[in-house]
Order: structure tokens, then C-alpha cells, then sequence
């Protein structure tokens, strides 16, 4: 079976089981089981006029609703066409001529590097330390004028970072940035972001796309000193977010019950999750933080491919992981669903390795 660069793409899962997309339960994507909040369909419904007109370039109102979520001045705020967008140009603005990269991570942190040219330096971490992150070796390949990207928390592991060690860390290396992608940090309980005092060299990522599950409006944003911001916004192309996206984002930022309900949601599911696939007495849970799990299959003569294969001709799909650097066909990650969509993977699972 075919590794993909990214999870979520149901069209080519949809095309190589033969099902219709709907029919596909999709555990490869990490996005909010809830759903997107209930109000979003009516809102969008009682604003659908508003595709006639260009959507505003400033994106004003919702930078005012991010300023209140986030606690930072308006001038330390981009908002792009999903974070990634914003990953893509900052190596553009920044005057970096290394990459320092912990591995296995979210892969578009290298292929950036990569686009732009900068050298890319890789630190295993190591799968008998259950992939936890160890500032030290991180600490020891800075170099001046380098950019270090950190997934907090990582993809795939779900592992976090100590976030005070990580500000002590930029500060003591000012002449690097780290670029801190706080993509699924919505869904961790009791989150200590790196937003709060904030390093002047830390530029933080952040996701709306997957705590509110509208992958296809595309929305995220980022924090950062006033002159990245300014440099960021110099090169990123007019009307980069879209009328919706910004109408929904301004009103999902202020849905405190939404988010409280999802990381509750979440934390118990993951537990299930964790427990259940333990009891099968054949994999590793790496358990993280965050709305997915990567695991570890510790039964010899089974590999992730085989086995995603079988759950696709059930109508379930998950994130195979041979193509993140370190990591092989023992592995593959799971998003934490619904508590009927995880006990449909698990008796799948099970019937897989009975």
C-alpha cells in the first residue's frame, strides 16, 4: 500500500478501495472527532452572500478575535491560508542558512528547508527512549543564523517539549529562530504555550483547521516579532484567506465551551484508545499528548502496510509512517475518533492479528 505524503486525502483512499469516500473511516487525518461546532453550518448559510464580494485583506476582525484568544498585539499576528501556508514563507524572510530538524516529525519542515535551500541537519530521537525530545542534543548542533523547527506537540509522536526548557533554550541561542508549530496544542489539557513570554526569537504556528475540523476552509496563524510579522506580510499574496474562513475563525476563537468539550472528549478516547490496543499484547502505544497515537506493531512477520491494507477493504484508514526519518514499517499513527469509530478500528485490529 501506497505511503502518502500527508494523511486526510479521502478522493485516493476512496479510489483504492473502491468505497465511496463517505463510506471511509478516516483515522489518518488528526481532526476534531466532533465535527465542526453546530453553529458553523447556520452562520455560513445566513452569510452566503458574502462570496460576492473580496474578503477582507487585513482580515481585521478576525486579527481583533485572535489579539483577545492569544494575548499579543496585532502587530504580532499573520493569518494565512492554513499554517502551512505561513511555514512555506518563512524561510523566505529569514536570513537562516541551516535547518536544524528532531526527527520523526511533521515532513513539510524539511521539505521547506529544502525548497529554499538550507542545508538540513537531522536529530534522531531515539526509539528507546520512546521518542522523548532531549534539549541537550538539540542544544548541541545550534549554530548561529540557523532555524529549528519543533513540533509542540510533535507529529507523529505526540510527544511535547518541556516548554520552559524550550524558552530558556531560545534564549540562550538569540541568534537562532525557533519556529514552534503549536498545530495540535488545542487539544492538550492544561497547555503551557510558548505564546506566553515568548522568546523575541520564537515564531509560533498555529491551527484552527484541526481543533475546529474545517480542514477544507483552510486557517491558521501565526506569532511573532512585529518585524517577521511585517516581512511575512510583505510577501504573502493578497486575499490569502478566504471570506468564510475568516467569518468562521472570528467565532470559533470565542467558542471556549467547543474547545473545553473537545480536549475532554479527546483525552478519555485517547485513554480507550490506549488501553484497548495494549491488551492485544501486540503493539507499543507511544500515548503523547495530543488527538492521535503512533504505534509500534512488535509482531514479527507483520508490517503497518499489510495491515492498513486489510482496514481499508474494512472501510478504515490510517497514517502509514515508513516515510518519516526514523521510523519504519513497524509504525503507523492513529487519529482519536469517536468512541464507536475507535471500537469499529479496534475490533478491525483485533480480527487483523488474531
Amino acid at each position: 500500500m501506497t505511503t502518502l505524503g500527508h494523511g486526510g486525502n479521502i478522493k485516493h483512499l476512496a479510489k483504492i478501495s473502491g468505497r465511496p469516500a463517505g463510506d471511509i473511516l478516516d483515522f489518518s487525518a488528526n481532526i476534531n472527532p466532533l465535527g465542526p461546532p453546530e453553529w458553523v453550518l447556520s452562520l455560513i448559510s445566513a452569510r452566503f452572500r458574502d462570496m460576492e464580494h473580496y474578503p477582507d485583506p487585513d482580515c481585521s476582525s478576525l486579527i481583533e478575535a485572535m489579539t483577545e484568544r492569544y494575548g499579543v498585539s496585532r502587530d504580532q499576528l499573520i493569518v494565512g491560508n492554513g499554517s502551512t501556508e505561513i511555514l512555506y514563507l518563512l524561510p523566505r524572510v529569514l536570513s537562516s542558512r541551516l535547518a536544524v530538524i528532531p526527527v520523526p516529525s511533521y515532513l513539510d519542515y524539511t521539505r521547506v528547508a529544502r525548497l529554499t535551500g538550507l542545508p538540513v541537519k537531522t536529530i534522531p530521537l531515539k526509539e528507546e527512549k520512546a521518542f522523548k525530545p532531549d534539549l541537550e542534543d538539540i542544544a548541541a548542533l545550534l549554530a548561529e543564523d540557523c532555524m529549528v523547527f519543533l513540533g509542540q506537540p510533535n507529529n507523529p509522536t505526540g510527544i511535547l517539549y518541556e516548554t520552559n526548557g524550550l524558552r530558556a533554550l531560545a534564549r540562550k541561542h538569540p541568534s537562532a529562530i525557533f519556529v514552534v508549530d503549536e498545530a495540535f496544542a488545542d487539544f492538550v489539557e492544561n497547555m503551557d504555550s510558548i505564546i506566553c513570554n515568548r522568546p523575541p526569537n520564537v515564531v509560533v504556528l498555529l491551527s484552527l483547521t484541526k481543533i475546529f475540523a474545517m480542514p477544507g476552509l483552510r486557517l491558521g496563524c501565526a506569532v511573532a516579532d512585529a518585524d517577521i510579522i511585517r516581512r511575512l506580510k510583505e510577501i504573502q499574496p493578497p486575499w490569502s484567506v478566504n471570506a468564510f474562513a475568516q467569518m468562521v475563525g472570528e467565532y470559533a476563537l470565542r467558542d471556549r465551551d467547543y474547545l473545553n468539550k473537545s480536549r475532554s472528549h479527546v483525552s478519555e478516547q485517547r485513554q480507550h484508545l490506549i488501553d484497548r490496543l495494549l491488551v492485544m499484547g501486540c503493539f507499543t502505544v507511544y500515548p503523547g499528548a495530543a488527538n492521535y497515537l503512533l504505534v509500534r506493531i512488535d509482531r514479527t512477520g507483520v508490517g503497518a502496510s499489510a495491515i492498513a491494507a486489510k482496514l481499508l477493504a474494512d472501510g478504515i484508514a490510517i497514517r502509514l509512517c515508513q516515510n518519516f526519518e526514523g521510523l519504519d514499517e513497524r509504525f503507523f499513527r492513529i487519529a482519536v475518533r469517536t468512541e464507536w469509530e475507535n471500537s469499529t478500528l479496534l475490533a478491525s485490529l483485533a480480527k487483523i492479528m488474531d
